[in-house]
């Protein structure tokens, strides 16, 4: 008996050698957004520039009420987790939009990124975002902590960002 024990845990490890697979499907990976500077970057080049670092990623719009007042709390998640990167995704309607929007609603330092694609597009679809705001918390892995929180007052949120 403890040979096949041994057998099959050995049949188990042995499995788990190859390449480990992405927290994030590739649709996800390969959404496209847009720069402040109107530059196109995917979802997977996001990751990678903040790589070994924990990220707090909120999808927003300007003209969602709910996101425009959560912006107070954010600022404070913020200033309480400055080691933590924050990234603004905005599906606002236009660039334009979005772009005024960060100057007269958010003004929030950190690297926020055009969605062309809205909730329509691989990011939304992937990772089951229905609604804004929503917020999703990644480890320094690169692993996913915490999705599909919305509201910026949920303490799990502020539990993510201090783990």
């Amino acid at each position: 008996m403890k040979k096949i024990i041994y057998a099959f845990i050995f049949i188990v490890l042995a499995s788990c050698g190859g390449e480990k697979p992405s927290p994030f499907p590739e649709e996800v990976l390969n959404e496209k957004f847009l720069t402040i500077q109107e530059e196109t970057i995917t979802f997977r080049e996001i990751l990678e520039k903040y790589k070994g670092k924990k990220v707090m990623f909120e999808v927003c719009a300007s003209w969602c009420a709910e996101c425009v007042s959560g912006t107070p709390k954010i600022k404070e998640l913020k200033a309480k987790n400055p080691d933590v990167v924050f990234v603004f995704l905005s599906i606002d309607k236009t660039i334009p939009h979005w772009k005024k929007g960060i100057e007269r609603f958010f003004n929030i330092e950190g690297d926020h990124y055009f969605m062309s694609n809205a909730l329509k597009g691989g990011y939304a679809k992937g990772l089951g975002i229905k609604d804004i705001p929503g917020y999703m918390v990644v480890n320094e892995l690169g692993i996913i902590s915490l999705s599909n929180v919305t509201e910026p007052f949920d303490p799990r949120l502020e539990a993510a960002l201090k783990e």
